[in-house]
């Protein structure tokens, strides 16, 4: 199903950075508002790097069982039930970084996918890492989909258990100030739980990864 509403002048840079208290929120709360914010990577380097976010998926912990904490707090699990507002990075297939939000209160597991983002600020230093073998995406493409987003934004098994809080953070997450045409359909890639409509994206949007319903 599709929420419209009408989209607002932004001006990103002025945006502050969330704080622990948005991400200790239900997850559904905070993938629905994850659409529209920013993300904002290695600030004042030369690697730095500023996308907004237009697709997300949420899992939602024990009770879901596409979920890495279904089974528990499991060594790789056990930080999606520590305090929200961390990076939750694993390797997929052994080759993609994918990198979630943890949200809830601590001790209650729930975490949400980024899917897609698309660049606003830093599309070269995007590219280079992204770029294989002469091939160039399209810059819509460029951090569309978890792996590329990953990839794009040079995230690795290092920036696991990241404070997206921390003030020296290397990742922050900007407050939305533009709200967007919300889509929502299940998700993507996967076979337990397919049917829940567990997806947030920005209706239209030419970065998300998957075509809407």
């Amino acid at each position: 199903m599709r929420s419209r509403v009408t989209a607002t002048p932004t001006n990103a840079q002025a945006a502050p950075a969330l704080g622990r208290g948005f991400f200790a929120r239900s997850t559904l709360e905070v993938a629905a508002a994850l659409v529209g914010s920013r993300i904002l990577c290695d600030p004042g380097t030369p690697r730095e790097v500023r996308a907004v976010i237009v697709e997300v998926e949420a899992y939602l912990g024990v009770e879901d069982p596409a979920s890495h904490a279904h089974r528990g707090p499991t060594p790789r699990a056990a930080i999606m039930f520590g305090p929200p507002g961390h990076l939750y990075v694993y390797l997929s297939y052994g080759m993609h970084f994918c990198a979630n939000v943890v949200c809830e209160p601590e001790g209650v597991a729930g975490a949400v996918l980024l899917r897609a983002a698309a660049v606003e600020v830093g599309e070269e230093v995007v590219r280079s890492r992204r770029v294989r073998g002469g091939r160039q995406p399209a810059p819509a493409d460029l951090l569309s989909g978890p792996g590329n987003l990953g990839a794009g934004l040079g995230l690795t098994l290092a920036d696991n258990g990241l404070d997206l809080c921390a003030r020296d953070s290397r990742l922050r997450v900007l407050e939305r100030e533009t709200v967007v045409p919300l889509a929502i359909a299940p998700r993507v890639g996967i076979t337990r739980a397919a049917d829940r409509p567990l997806r947030f994206a920005w209706a239209g949007h030419p970065a998300v990864s998957r075509p809407l319903p």
